[in-house]
């Protein structure tokens, strides 16, 4: 099997960035009754989406370059890797403002879902970032190497 390269990523990441994309369409047309609202959650529902999108985007920033090369994989493996964790990620904190949107009818929350998108479009697999996310960094001990 070979390494991806970075145009199937772009493909990739194209169809992560339009899944949250889509899912706002729907809930902006599939409009609940009233009945079905719950707007006193509103306010909790909506300090929640926050804290997701800002763990979102602070743990796509950290968690991928904590992934480590295994065996003798090509270097496109690893970037493939790690900038689909960080589109995952992204993506899953682009959702919830959603569902929580389709549970209170809170428009704001659109905006949390427009910042976890805009971090998710921000990692777009460019030419530096490949070769960034391809490189593996040494731990903070120096040679890599754990000694007792």
């Amino acid at each position: 099997m070979s390494a991806p390269t970075r145009k199937v990523a772009v493909v990739v990441w194209g169809g992560m960035v339009a899944t949250p994309l889509l899912f706002a369409a729907v809930t902006v047309a599939a409009v609940a009754p009233r009945a079905l609202r719950s707007p006193g959650l509103s306010g909790l529902f909506f300090w929640m989406a926050g804290a997701m999108v800002g763990l979102g985007v602070a743990l796509s920033r950290l968690l991928p370059l904590r992934i480590l090369p295994r065996d003798q994989r090509p270097r496109d493996t690893l970037a493939f890797a790690r900038l689909v964790v960080a589109w995952a990620i992204l993506e899953g904190a682009a959702m919830f403002p959603l569902v929580a949107e389709l549970v209170t009818g809170d428009p704001f929350l659109y905006l949390l879902c427009a910042v976890a998108v805009a971090a998710q479009v921000s990692l777009f697999p460019s030419e530096e970032r490949w070769a960034a996310y391809a490189v593996q960094p040494l731990p903070s001990g120096g040679s890599g190497r754990m000694v007792r």
